[in-house]
Formats: structure tokens, sequence, C-alpha cells
């Protein structure tokens, strides 16, 4: 493989700072993918990937606000739509017409709202174990958000919790956690306006896209799910896919639901095959 091109860039958005990373491994364009993580993830979850892919795509990862290195500002809205259009205004800035767009947990879901509201710049669909079907906060969750000690409670129960039983509860294997992953997945909750910001999250966040919203995208999707997911339980994978008729599901045994570091091998080849397979049968 040639000489791996990474620029770490930032997009101005809403009055905030987005950090985002453009590799490329030639100076011809290629098509392109944009990784989308999940929540309390960076696109840090995806280091694995990019390389096993530059040989055939451009690839852009980003962090949505308030996680990884983007802004932490409490007056931003964080809502699936705002987190959608910095797809596009990414896409925009690179003059990218169109873009593959795959997205993890709740990144599965901004993922699956882009493909809603801008079918014409999605060319395909990955999800890893996306969020669906989850409701927006309830009114009394939405009350209780916006008193003064909530952001002091939510940072009390996460370092109670700690980074390690965090991501035990997301992997299959414990042996998948390691020191640079603990660091990684913590680095973003030292920051003291952090949880003003996820207080603000729980506020603002939409509910996941219905049944009816999803039946109406047409762009084609390829869903993995472990069949030990804890998090979100590969039931919904096989719901989503009956709501969705472009979309099949690959479900891993023994895998949990932070796939792209548990399997992130099988996702490449996989995901080579699936957005070369079109241009292949039509050339």
């Amino acid at each position: 493989m040639s000489k791996i091109h990474k620029e770490q860039q930032w997009l101005y958005h809403d009055g905030i700072n987005v950090s985002y990373q453009y590799y490329s491994s030639s100076p011809t364009p290629k098509p392109a993918i944009v990784f989308v993580h999940g929540l309390f993830s960076s696109k840090f979850c995806y280091r694995f990937m990019i390389p096993e892919l530059l040989e055939h795509f451009d690839i852009f990862t980003f962090d949505y606000p308030p996680f990884g290195d983007t802004d932490k500002v409490s007056t931003y809205h964080y809502t699936y739509r705002n987190f959608a259009r910095i797809i596009i205004e990414l896409m925009d800035d690179h003059d990218i017409p169109k873009a593959s767009i795959a997205g993890h947990s709740m990144g599965g879901q901004v993922a699956l709202l882009c493909a809603h509201l801008f079918p014409e710049r999605v060319d395909k669909l990955i999800l890893f174990a996306p969020s669906t079907y989850k409701k927006k906060a309830s009114r009394v969750m939405h009350m209780v958000s916006m008193l003064p000690f909530f952001p002091f409670f939510i940072k009390k129960y996460l370092y109670k919790k700690g980074a390690y039983q965090a991501l035990l509860q997301c992997v299959y294997d414990p042996q998948t956690i390691n020191k640079e992953m603990l660091q990684e997945y913590m680095r973003p909750f030292l920051k003291k306006d952090m949880f003003h910001c996820l207080s603000k999250l729980i506020r603002d966040r939409e509910g996941d896209l219905p049944s009816q919203h999803l039946r109406d995208i047409s762009t084609e999707c390829l869903v993995f799910w472990g069949k030990e997911d804890r998090v979100l339980p590969v039931s919904l994978g096989y719901k989503l896919v009956q709501d969705m008729p472009t979309a099949t599901l690959e479900t891993f045994e023994q895998i949990g639901h932070l796939l792209p570091e548990e399997v992130p091998a099988i996702l490449t080849d996989r995901i080579k095959q699936f957005c070369t397979e079109h241009r292949q049968a039509t050339s």
C-alpha cells in the first residue's frame, strides 16, 4: 500500500469546531466513506479498519459534539439532525456529491437519519449494531436534566462505573480491552464542560426513526450485529431488516456491541465487497 495521507482538520459548524480526519492513499479521488462513532466514543474506534480500506476508499472520521476532540459547548443543539448535517457539510467542503455512510450504535442512527433526510447524497449504508427504536427522553427526564445538580450526578455515575466496566459491558472478550482503549475512551470525560453537554444531549436528542420512516429509506444497507450484544440486543437487528427492505443483516457468534474493536478485519472485508459489487456489476 502507498503511504497514507492523513490530515487532522476542523469543520466550523454552528459556532463550534468539529474535529475530523481525512484519509487518502493517493491524489486520485476514490469513493468516499464517512464513519460515525457511537455514544461515549470517538473517531478513535475505527483505527483498525481504516488502513485496510484505504486502497479502495477515501475516508472521513469525525467526533460529533461533545465527544472526542470536538468543542464541548452547552449551548449547542445536540440532535441527530445536526450530527447528520455535519456529514453533509464535510462532504460539501470536500466537493463530494455522494458517499457511503457507516455508523456504530448511536452513530448508526445518525447514518440512518442522514439517508432519510439526504437520500441523494448517500450511496450505501453500513451499520454496526445501530441504535434503533429508542424514544426521546421522557418529560420527567427532560425536567430533571435541567436541574443544576444533574451534570454532577452524571459525572459521579460515570466515574463510579469506570471506563473499564463500561467497556466490559460492550465487548464479549475482556482481553479486547487494553490500556490504550481505556485512556482514549476516558479522555473526553476529563474535560470540565463535558457533563453539562451530556445533560443537554439528553434533552436535545430526538427519538430514533420510527418504522414508517425506516421503510421509506431506499438506500442499500448492510447491518452487522454481535449475538452477545448486551447494549443493543440482536433482536433489534432482526426487527430493523424487517422494516428496511433494502437491508441485509449479518450476525456474529461470541461478539458483543463494540464491533469495530472486536472484528475489524471481517468488517473491512465485507465492506469492500458490499461497496464494490454494484460498481462491478454495472461496469
